[in-house]
């Protein structure tokens, strides 16, 4: 039980510091330093660092979530990691559209390609 609860709090913990980081000290993250070198302007750095903050927050989410689905809903552990995955890569493609203006092609081919694989997985189940 403690070994859970210690997983549980490390999974939640490291993206919030991520994310801290990200918005206090952007200059130390490795994809805000990509960002900077582009030198698109302030109003682009900003929403970069907005949507890694929120990609980091996610991803920890979406790791609580494939738990909570796989113990409390007894999904099955593929199913319970797909379905977070799919709702992740939604939730990203999303975030960088409104902070930045970029709608990613390889992300909506990848979305697309998660949300057929899930259909196809939960009809053939």
């Amino acid at each position: 039980m403690a070994v859970a609860f210690l997983l549980l709090f490390l999974v939640i913990a490291i993206p919030v510091w991520f994310a801290v980081r990200v918005m206090r000290h952007p200059e130390k993250d490795r994809g805000m330093r990509r960002v900077m070198a582009l030198q698109r302007g302030t109003e682009y750095e900003k929403g970069m660092q907005k949507f890694f903050m929120l990609s980091y927050l996610f991803t920890g989410l979406s790791f609580v979530m494939a738990a909570v689905l796989e113990e409390v809903f007894g999904m099955e552990r593929f199913l319970s990691l797909l379905i977070p995955a799919f709702a992740l890569g939604m939730l990203l493609n999303i975030a960088k559209w409104r902070f930045t203006g970029e709608f990613s092609k390889a992300g909506l081919v990848t979305f697309a390609i998660g949300l057929v694989f899930t259909i196809v997985y939960l009809i053939l189940k």
